[in-house]
């Protein structure tokens, strides 16, 4: 009996491949299976997404972000991704946001580019290296540095003798902020993140 069944099913997939295929049905031209979607791919159906990296596989060559829905996004990245103010994928950290550029091949998401997103530095403030502000906590007792992260973060490991003040609070206090460093508006003040604030 199940083999009846079988056979009678095989037999209406087969014939209603058939029909749709030689365009016998009205209505089902420029259908495209499930199967064959996968193979579909335009240019114009490149896709691009926003979040932070949350996992990153060398080996298997995948990337993984978390978006600001909270929801998880997994691309595979290729020699051809092509890479926007990054050096190299190796140097990408966990919790760095980027935009990923992406095409769906065989029902997997590619990468088809990579580009790391750069906090934008407020009028009046000045972006330095890390060789720079070693030399600057030797040489000025004046310079206060400011750990912005989350406070887990601060706790887990910090810059010795900075502060933190998270960048979140700031922000929730709104014009309030600025109180939370008015103390210490005589020195020069030094702020690090870990890349998205």
């Amino acid at each position: 009996m199940k083999k009846t069944f079988l056979k009678l099913g095989l037999v209406a997939l087969l014939v209603t491949n058939v029909f749709m295929v030689s365009e016998a049905v009205p209505g089902f031209s420029g259908v495209v299976f499930a199967a064959d979607a996968a193979k579909v791919v335009k240019p114009a159906d490149a896709q691009s997404v926003k979040g932070k990296i949350s996992n990153i596989s060398q080996k298997a060559k995948t990337i993984a972000l978390t978006l600001s829905d909270s929801s998880f996004f997994l691309a595979k990245f290729t020699d051809e991704t092509k890479l926007k103010g990054v050096e190299s994928i190796k140097s990408l950290n966990v919790e760095e946001p980027v935009i990923v550029g992406y095409s769906v091949v065989n029902g997997e998401n590619i990468a088809t580019s990579l580009e790391l997103i750069h906090a934008t530095l407020p009028a009046g403030t000045k972006e330095i290296k890390t060789k720079e502000l070693a030399e600057l906590l030797k040489s000025n007792k004046d310079l206060l540095v400011i750990d912005s992260r989350p406070s887990i973060k601060y706790d887990e490991s910090h810059i010795p003798g900075s502060i933190s003040v998270p960048y979140a609070q700031i922000v929730k206090m709104g014009d309030d902020g600025a109180k939370l460093l008015e103390k210490y508006k005589d020195r020069q003040l030094v702020f690090y993140c870990g890349g998205s604030t």
